[in-house]
């Protein structure tokens, strides 16, 4: 679960660039005068790291593309694995390295503990009162204590096993109703996700269309807020921009929509006590609001946005997962076959993976790392914001600067990975290189004290969804596997452009070795 940042979690459309700059351009005396009054960013630095050439008023925005880790990327290729741009109003450092982001993340991580106070997340997060967007302090260490003790616990990660086995099997047999034909397959593993999520958040499952406002609409909107862009993001100072382009009041009518469902949502839990160890996300954060020893009290708005995040963070960082891994062992059929056999042999013909098989697949653990390396869901990981004036290799980086790790580039950086473009999971085997960010040329979960707390419960989704698939079926695509798209498409996390369509068979002997 790699939450919700800056790029990952707020898609480039260029329709509304363009149509913000042009209402910027009309109103001239607005921009002059912002741009008069605009401090250059950075002027007790004595030095900076290296820029490429910006523009006025825009700084450096029109070398952002649709998909920014790959613009980073080249960048960083002409200046450095350490560059400065300046987006609109905002200073933004990136980094490209293994070595940077230790820095970055472990050496100075009290310094680059802060996030920037986005503009969607100061609506959707209640005031980004959420883990993932709340400033660094009191509030914050509270929530995320709660979150790892109480909500991504190993022990409660464990208490929704029977959750997880039940949607996994609910996917497992809609596939094996298309056996033979061809089956959208990115739609049916964001559906698991999604319903996988909402049990665990609030307790059920949602189907579309049985309420007027139901959480799956709403929540649809929320995540298209999330992964769109504004303009306004970059100028602050600038807050018609917003108003003109009509995102303040989409922003407002979510944030409307929200509250009712959530409030539907905890009255309903709050009428209906379950028993301890049937507890889902809403029950644990409505007796844990009732502790008296709390250092910060959670209000209702608090816990709207504590479940919320754990619902956004994980659907499509899961989802896009599994599909990208799918998408490479059609791709590659020989890695494919080879983590089938692991799975059929352990399992046998006649078994049914369990979770207690997951931690002997080795292979497909390898898989998975190998998946994540070339594809990592949150590739810019969630943006920081400097604390106070730090060195980075030897450059200044003022204060509340935004800094940026590129995990993207350092996944495919030729100086840490032999041959980093092709797809290959045995560079992993026999390596001790884990999720946890310990290796910082492998940072899936992003790193230190503000690294992804859900990593553990979003693991033991894709191992198991990915094992039964691959258990249950052989998979071909129904032309070449040369023709399997690769584009990407910036969202609440990277996911494949064109859905990924395969033909599944039924494997009516899982045991049998090839």
């Amino acid at each position: 679960m790699s939450p919700t940042q800056v790029f990952s979690h707020q898609q480039l459309k260029m329709d509304d660039f363009t149509f913000a700059v042009v209402c910027m351009s009309l109103v001239s005396f607005t921009t002059i005068t912002y741009f008069l009054r605009c401090r250059k960013p950075s002027t007790s630095a004595t030095h900076l790291p290296p820029s490429p050439p910006g523009l006025p008023v825009i700084g450096h925005l029109h070398y952002l593309t649709d998909l920014p880790h790959q613009a980073f990327a080249r960048l960083a290729n002409q200046l450095g694995p350490i560059f400065y741009l300046r987006l609109g109003q905002v200073p933004t450092i990136v980094v490209s390295s293994a070595q940077l982001a230790e820095l970055v993340l472990k050496t100075h991580d009290h310094v680059f503990a802060n996030r920037p106070q986005l503009i969607s997340a100061q609506y959707l997060s209640f005031g980004c009162s959420d883990v993932t967007f709340s400033k660094y302090g009191p509030y914050w260490r509270q929530a995320r204590k709660i979150c790892v003790t109480e909500l991504l616990s190993p022990k409660r990660v464990n208490s929704f096993q029977l959750v997880r086995n039940e949607e996994v099997t609910r996917l497992v047999q809609a596939v094996s109703t298309r056996s033979g034909v061809e089956t959208d397959l990115s739609e049916l593993i964001f559906r698991l996700a999604n319903d996988m999520l909402c049990r665990v958040a609030f307790g059920k499952r949602f189907v579309p269309g049985e309420k007027k406002k139901n959480l799956v609409s709403v929540l649809s909107e929320t995540q298209a807020l999330f992964a769109g862009f504004g303009l306004g993001e970059f100028y602050p100072e600038l807050e018609w921009v917003n108003t003109v382009s009509g995102m303040k009041r989409r922003l407002m009518k979510n944030l409307k929509d929200l509250t009712e469902v959530c409030d539907d949502i905890i009255h309903e839990h709050l009428k209906n006590k379950v028993e301890p160890g049937k507890e889902d996300f809403v029950d644990v954060l409505l007796r844990v609001q009732q502790q008296h020893d709390l250092e910060v009290p959670i209000t209702d708005a608090n816990l709207k946005a504590l479940v919320l995040d754990m619902f956004v963070a994980g659907t499509d960082t899961t989802s896009a997962t599994l599909e990208w891994a799918m998408t490479e062992l059609v791709l590659h059929p020989k890695v494919m076959k080879k983590a089938q056999d692991e799975i059929r042999g352990i399992v046998g013909s006649k078994g049914e993976v369990e979770e207690r098989h997951l931690h002997q697949f080795h292979y497909l653990t390898c898989v998975i790392k190998e998946t994540m390396r070339l594809h990592p869901a949150a590739p810019l990981l969630v943006p920081r914001e400097s604390m106070q004036r730090c060195t980075l290799n030897g450059y200044d980086v003022p204060e509340k600067t935004r800094v940026l790790v590129n995990a993207y580039a350092i996944g495919r950086d030729p100086n840490l990975w032999e041959n980093p473009l092709v797809y290959d999971p045995e560079r992993f085997v026999g390596k001790d290189i884990d999720f946890k960010g310990h290796d910082f040329r492998f940072l899936p979960f992003g790193s230190g004290r503000r690294g992804c707390p859900g990593s553990a419960f979003g693991l033991a989704t894709v191992q198991l969804a990915l094992a039964q698939l691959l258990h249950h079926f052989n998979w071909e695509h129904s032309g070449p596997s040369t023709d399997v798209d690769l584009e990407e498409i910036f969202g609440l996390a990277i996911r494949k452009k064109t859905a990924l369509i395969l033909v599944p068979t039924n494997n009516k002997n899982p045991g049998d070795q090839q």
